[in-house]
């Protein structure tokens, strides 16, 4: 079994779903605000807070937003932003955050360790060419993942999703990811740093990569898309357990205008590149150029099960995890 040093687009068939989704919105569409506010009636809780990292990842829920899904709903939505939605955890589990968009190996981890107990209410985004990508400065003289060996590499947090996804393209490469050196730092400060010579390569992920690009020239070593983790799922809209027991109805109408808002995006880039236009600081130009990932408008139980799979591989889960426990009807 591989291990992560100690320096701590799967597209399943989904046109019915988005059709069905689609569909679902066209007739959401076409409802009154009386009808709106009659829909409210029934929910426990209509006035709600989701924290989110302003990027590409978030699309869905932008969409969701500023197309009035969730009014549609009878929610009232307030979102938030946040670096990480590791770094917020406790607010979600102190109430004072309702949902969190964020990585499914944060979650996953927290549920192990006993830092509480989460459901998965919607599919956020799914990796796809040119998304996550291990760059060097151009004229390094790096030109293939064997020469990263004894190198050092940043990525945005140690023993995380990114960390995983470098191993693993690097292991697919014949390198051992025990042979590398990784080190946190933030995807802004990640173009000087490669300017600096203070980092060798640098995991970035758009629209970083696309700036990185127009600052230094960076040029793609790796695409992690590829392999064991081709489309790989990265981030979902999550809940507490409790949360969701506690308004049954609020939580399933949030999932409703999340898959709805993914519909969309999925559907069309134009939709996706006003939404980060409005709610992120994405510049009209990056946005019309950066490479984006796949919007899942459904939960796909055998997609998302990638993600404990390849920690349990690389020894960031002790044992295996069934994914099904974060994704199955509460109280069931």
């Amino acid at each position: 079994m591989s291990k992560l040093p100690v320096i701590t687009r799967h597209r399943g068939p989904r046109l019915a779903a988005l059709v069905v989704a689609l569909a679902a919105i066209v007739t959401a569409g076409c409802a009154s605000g009386q009808a709106a506010e009659k829909a409210s009636g029934g929910l426990e809780k209509t006035s709600l807070t989701i924290a989110a990292v302003p990027t590409a990842s978030s699309a869905g829920l932008y969409v969701a937003q500023s197309r009035g899904l969730f009014r549609q709903q009878g929610l009232n939505v307030k979102i938030v932003q946040i670096s990480a939605g590791a770094n917020v955890t406790p607010d979600l589990l102190n109430g004072s955050l309702d949902v969190v968009n964020g990585a499914y190996a944060g979650f996953i981890q927290a549920q192990v360790h006993g830092a509480g107990k989460f459901h998965i209410l919607a599919d956020g985004y799914a990796g796809a060419p040119h998304v996550d990508e291990v760059v060097v400065l151009p004229n390094s003289g790096i030109t293939s993942a064997k020469q990263l060996t004894g190198k050092t590499i940043a990525v945005n947090a140690l023993g995380s999703v990114a960390q995983l996804l470098v191993s693993s393209a690097l292991l697919a490469q014949g390198v051992s990811p025990s042979s590398v050196h990784f080190v946190a730092m933030g995807f802004p400060a990640m173009p000087t740093a490669l300017q600096q010579h203070r980092i060798d390569a640098a995991y970035m992920v758009e629209p970083y990569l696309s700036q990185a690009e127009e600052q230094t020239g960076g040029e793609e070593l790796l695409d992690v898309n590829s392999g064991a983790t081709q489309d790989f799922p990265i981030n979902g809209f999550a809940a507490t357990v409790q949360w969701c027991q506690k308004y049954p109805k609020t939580a399933a109408a949030v999932a409703r205008a999340l898959d709805q808002g993914e519909a969309l995006a999925a559907e069309n880039r134009t939709v996706v590149q006003t939404a980060l236009l409005h709610y992120t600081t994405i510049s009209k130009q990056i946005a019309a150029v950066m490479a984006l990932g796949d919007f899942p408008a459904t939960v796909n139980t055998v997609h998302l099960q990638r993600v404990p799979d390849l920690m349990h591989s690389f020894g960031l889960l002790k044992q295996n995890f069934n994914i099904d426990v974060m994704t199955k009807p509460v109280g069931s």
